[in-house]
């Protein structure tokens, strides 16, 4: 009888930890919205040192030019740049390419490792 008893709490305890294990995984997806300033990945990466300063006067016909484009976008956000993975950085371009849409943005995003997946994007 102990034994079955045991054997019940264990499985509970087990039980408890796999759900809570789901339930800490779909956090980690949940869509997240922040605002911020869109910069590609090749002037980010040129001007780390002085990215505070630089994204004042950086510009979308800048970050549209072949080489700029190529490389990706991120969002600068409060002194971090959050870079998208590939497929957001072409829905950011194609974003950018439309007449009036501007640098400064708010997105909807799920974190994908290290890098942020693109739920939605518009002008701030």
């Amino acid at each position: 009888m102990k034994h079955l008893i045991f054997m019940m709490i264990t499985f509970t305890v087990i039980s408890t930890g796999a759900i809570a294990a789901d339930n800490q995984k779909g956090k980690i997806s949940e869509n997240i919205t922040i605002s911020g300033i869109l910069v590609d990945n090749h002037c980010a990466d040129a001007h780390k040192s002085s990215m505070e300063q630089f994204i004042k006067s950086h510009t979308k016909e800048c970050a549209l030019m072949p080489d700029c484009a190529a490389s990706g976008y991120s969002l600068y956000h409060y002194g971090a740049l959050l870079r998208f993975d590939k497929e957001s950085s072409k829905k950011v371009e194609q974003f950018l390419r439309k007449k009036g849409n501007r640098l400064d943005v708010v997105v909807v995003v799920k974190k994908a490792g290290e890098k942020y997946s693109l739920v939605s994007i518009k002008n701030k």
